[in-house]
């Protein structure tokens, strides 16, 4: 007699059931030798919000924090990719291009600390120093031109504008006007960090 046992799984998200079946095949017959079923138990608060009417279920907040991690990940790979790139075609200032590990991590910040690209650290003054200071001025020359002293003055006095709006005069200015290759690697990496 030719018979042929099959288990068969039905894998749920709070319930995992199961079945025996042997299967007589000369006769084309067969019988269920065994099933059951295992509930997973939920906890008295969510049973408690379940009767309530909120159909949240166990694994709603593992599969959000699952969520996160990937577009997390997904960003950590986009980053190391671009540091690449920008390696290899020399766009890179040095002191970034020595912060990040082409060897081993490829493309990860070496003792995992961010270094940051428009800041420079000038160790015989002990300060960050920017880089940017003449696309800084230029910004600076530019909005006096055009807004006529009414951004940059308050009751006389010139207020100061922070380094990092830069960023964003670079924006427009690459649109119209030729940027250096750093200044290209830090929109690049700006765009990569804000998409």
């Amino acid at each position: 007699m030719a018979s042929k046992r099959i288990l068969g799984l039905d894998l749920g998200t709070n319930s995992i059931g199961w079945a025996l079946v042997e299967n007589d095949l000369e006769n084309k017959d067969g019988k269920i030798v065994d099933l059951g079923v295992r509930i997973i138990p939920m906890s008295q608060e969510i049973l408690g919000d379940f009767e309530k009417g909120n159909s949240i279920s166990q694994t709603a907040e593992r599969t959000r924090l699952r969520s996160v991690r990937r577009l997390l990940e997904r960003t950590k790979l986009r980053r190391e990719r671009l540091h690449r790139v920008l390696n290899i075609i020399g766009f890179l200032p040095e002191h970034y291009s020595n912060a990040v590990d082409f060897d081993v991590r490829f493309g990860k910040f070496k003792d995992d600390f961010e270094v940051k690209l428009p800041y420079r650290n000038n160790r015989e003054k002990n300060e960050f120093e920017f880089l940017f200071k003449d696309s800084y001025q230029e910004m600076l020359n530019d909005f006096k031109v055009h807004q006529a002293g009414l951004l940059l003055s308050k009751n006389g006095k010139d207020l100061k504008v922070p380094y990092d709006w830069t960023i964003y005069y670079l924006r427009q200015k690459a649109v119209v006007r030729e940027i250096s290759k750093y200044e290209l690697a830090w929109l690049l990496l700006h765009f990569n960090q804000k998409r």
